[in-house]
């Protein structure tokens, strides 16, 4: 079976590059002899991650920041007319696919009107161009505060052969573009990335371990955010940080911890990269010890470097499942519905802090409780966490159906 793979959007996201590496575990678990090829915005990049080949996306948008108001309308106009009529693919992936699969993440939204939403909708429509069947491999659907980005991912959704989702809320948002049908909640596939044992993490482990002998090991991620649904961003963002650079110093002083934040995005730009805004944290608190590990790491050694952490805050929802999958106890710092849903998915819920509203003295209260509670965490987590990863391979099991009746009717002709 060929499968084409759409929509990743960097690697330098260690959640998107874990989304798909997982993917690729569980389409191989299913079907050992299958073949893949991915899309990505940035091959250059993404071929060293894995060992499929990697393509450019067809209709490529590489930047939108800084765009001029005429810019961003041309590039709109550009991307509804290739929704609108038929596309062509010059590298020929979409005529070899017997399956287009549109990887998971958080990106099928619109905030305003989003270019690069519609962007996305393009790999996908381009699928229906050459006649292939298309699945979305759990995905968050929304938040949608514009009509016009709302109807037009309407569009394409509703003729998508089936739509794996993450969480309740990705379901509401479906119900208000009236799609109903052919829909699914399935846990984020990254819960069935697989490790990957490192000699030089257990060498930075044991050297931190060596200079900070008996404190507990902390891990955290953190991200700028735009606070795009509050009326004062500047003030909400200097909240976040607070709130970060306090629970260090309460894990420092009250449990005697060793604090490691750990970068989960390190690019493409200033504000996708999370060593910036860690710096800034850091430089807020008066922690002694707390330190960024500035390490370029793999997401499957992400996670096992995850593994040897006694307790974990995560920003970055994919670091938490990280975490989660290595049955680390962790409290998570919702940005968008993705991270509750999530959380409450693997009976965390009591442990979800809303960035919007976060407060340093809510934020310590989490860890805390957390800190306290974190053997009954660890044992929610040993009895939940088998069977999330079992179901987050479904999307992988329902692919291979498609092409199980692909190869009867085939045979049956």
């Amino acid at each position: 079976m060929n499968i084409l793979i759409v929509n990743l959007h960097s690697t330098r996201n260690k959640g998107d590059a874990g989304i798909v590496l997982s993917m690729i575990d569980a389409l191989r678990e299913v079907m050992p002899d299958c073949r893949i090829r991915i899309k990505s915005r940035f091959p250059e990049l993404d071929q060293a991650v894995f060992d499929v080949p990697v393509h450019e996306s067809i209709e490529n948008l590489k930047h939108e920041d800084g765009l001029s108001k005429q810019q961003k309308l041309k590039l709109v106009w550009r991307m509804v007319k290739c929704l609108k009529t038929k596309n062509r693919d010059p590298s020929g992936d979409y005529e070899w696919a017997d399956v287009v699969v549109s990887c998971g993440g958080g990106f099928i939204k619109s905030h305003g009107v989003s270019v690069m939403n519609l962007q996305h909708l393009v790999q996908m429509k381009t699928a229906f161009d050459y006649g292939k069947p298309i699945v979305i491999y759990s995905q968050s659907i929304g938040p949608f505060y514009n009509k016009f980005g709302s109807y037009m991912t309407s569009q394409v959704l509703r003729k998508v052969n089936r739509t794996f989702i993450r969480e309740e809320i990705s379901l509401e948002w479906l119900k208000k573009m009236g799609i109903t049908n052919h829909v699914q909640i399935v846990p984020d596939a990254a819960f069935s990335l697989q490790m990957s044992p490192s000699e030089h993490i257990d060498e930075l482990i044991e050297q931190i371990r060596c200079k900070h002998p008996g404190r507990p090991l902390i891990g955290m991620t953190a991200r700028d955010w735009h606070f795009p649904e509050t009326e004062a961003p500047d003030v909400h963002r200097q909240k976040y940080i607070e709130s970060m650079a306090e629970a260090i110093e309460y894990l420092e002083s009250y449990v005697n911890a060793k604090v490691l934040l750990m970068p989960q995005t390190l690019g493409p730009n200033a504000f996708n990269d999370d060593r910036v805004i860690s710096r800034e944290i850091i430089e807020c608190s008066s922690a002694k010890h707390a330190e960024i590990i500035d390490r370029d790491l793999s997401p499957r050694e992400l996670k096992y470097m995850y593994s040897k952490l006694d307790l974990f805050i995560g920003t970055r929802m994919h670091s938490n499942i990280f975490a989660l999958g290595a049955l680390v106890p962790t409290v998570a710092i919702n940005y968008e519905h993705k991270t509750k849903g999530i959380m409450e998915m693997v009976g965390l819920k009591d442990y979800v802090a809303d960035i919007n509203e976060i407060t340093p003295e809510q934020l310590v209260g989490l860890v805390r409780k957390c800190w306290q509670e974190r053997t009954r965490v660890r044992a929610i987590l040993s009895e939940r966490i088998p069977k999330v990863v079992e179901q987050s391979k479904l999307p992988a099991l329902y692919i291979k159906s498609l092409g199980q009746k692909a190869s009867e009717k085939h045979n049956a002709s």
